[in-house]
């Protein structure tokens, strides 16, 4: 299993760092690899694969969550709840700092799923409301 999360890894490019740039695309296939490669990996991975699986998964985290904090106002009921549960979850492991153990790892890897199941999928989203003193 040690191959199949070097592998996936390789063909993986590297996120590019938080505040590289707006509007930076959302790559969902790229996020998916990152996060599968954890989740299906043995837990005997060498520990520079656990460090280069982290430093991605990092990456993309870092990218989803504005995303996620920009639609989650205009999202409802259950669906905006628990946007607002992962965010905070989330911004707590990312704060704490994750190690490069197989379990810290392991944990980004969950978080990275839901921030992305939640933004590929917001269910309905309510108008967005003007700002207060800008006339169209």
């Amino acid at each position: 299993m040690a191959d199949a999360a070097s592998s996936a890894t390789a063909t993986v490019p590297a996120p590019r760092p938080a505040g590289a740039g707006d509007n930076v695309p959302v790559d969902s296939e790229t996020i998916r690899q990152s996060y599968e490669a954890v989740l299906s990996a043995s837990r005997r991975l060498a520990s520079e694969d656990w460090e280069r699986l982290g430093g991605l998964l990092r990456g993309h985290v870092q990218l989803l969550v504005p995303e996620l904090a920009g639609v989650e106002p205009r999202m409802r009921g259950e669906q905006r709840r628990t946007a607002r549960h992962v965010l905070a979850g989330t911004r707590h492991r990312l704060a704490e700092g994750i190690g490069t153990s197989s379990k810290g790892v392991w944990d980004l890897a969950i978080q990275c799923r839901a921030l992305l199941t939640l933004h590929e999928h917001p269910g309905p989203l309510q108008a967005a409301r003007p700002v207060a003193g800008v006339r169209s």
